[in-house]
């Protein structure tokens, strides 16, 4: 990589780096076992930004990114090191493991960029098998909270000591999915929850304000 820096240096008398455009965590042995691979297999793909390469090219949130033009991809910083080093404008082979199959999808990068009203609550549900209190959201609420969206259940409360709380849930987050299934609504929240057996587990998409991420949680009595 220093010897492409010092070539790009002479050529343009700056650095570029390129960029995929997703958001990503690490695979946990929690994570690996509800999306049917191995703990360390590459990394979960929580976020996809759109109208970036990964979106264009068909990249989704749930897929397991495993390999990068060949290269073994099992933490978030060798990722940003593998896609860092490769050049704008380039396409490049992603590797991806979606629902147990695997793809191979070619990603045209682009050059890497920086990132960086109060209102009632409506009356809230709990959910005390979780350990959270949930309610629809809207547009008062997703202003409040820095949320860029119109859909989704917001956690309204979360029960100290839960394992909500334990597993780093806030109020304000957003939850997206229940199980790979999207959520509009409480009402659809409570069905999708309400399919949970004692003992198993439930994965939840979550969105804190500009960010996305899973998280797994046991389902258990109140």
């Amino acid at each position: 990589m220093a010897k492409q820096v010092i070539q790009q240096l002479l050529a343009q008398g700056r650095v570029t780096r390129g960029w995929l455009g997703v958001g990503i965590q690490p695979l946990t042995m929690e994570l690996a076992r509800k999306f049917g691979v191995n703990e360390g297999d590459g990394v979960l793909v929580n976020e996809v930004f759109e109208k970036d390469p990964a979106a264009a090219a068909g990249i989704k949130p749930g897929d397991i990114l495993t390999r990068i033009e060949g290269i073994v991809i099992d933490t978030p910083n060798r990722l940003s090191r593998v896609v860092a080093g490769l050049l704008p404008g380039s396409t490049t082979k992603v590797e991806i493991v979606r629902d147990q199959q695997h793809l191979v999808l070619d990603v045209a990068l682009i050059e890497r960029r920086d990132h960086t009203v109060m209102t009632s609550l409506p009356q809230a549900r709990t959910e005390a098998k979780l350990g959270l209190d949930v309610q629809d959201l809207t547009p008062g609420l997703a202003d409040k909270f820095k949320l860029r969206e119109s859909r989704g259940v917001l956690i309204s409360k979360v029960e100290p000591g839960s394992l909500a709380q334990s597993e780093g849930l806030h109020e304000g987050d957003l939850i997206k999915e229940v199980n790979r299934v999207d959520i509009g609504s409480v009402g659809e929240f409570s069905s999708a929850v309400s399919k949970i057996r004692r003992g198993e587990t439930i994965l939840l998409r979550v969105l804190r304000e500009s960010r996305a991420f899973y998280v797994v949680l046991k389902y258990s009595d109140p």
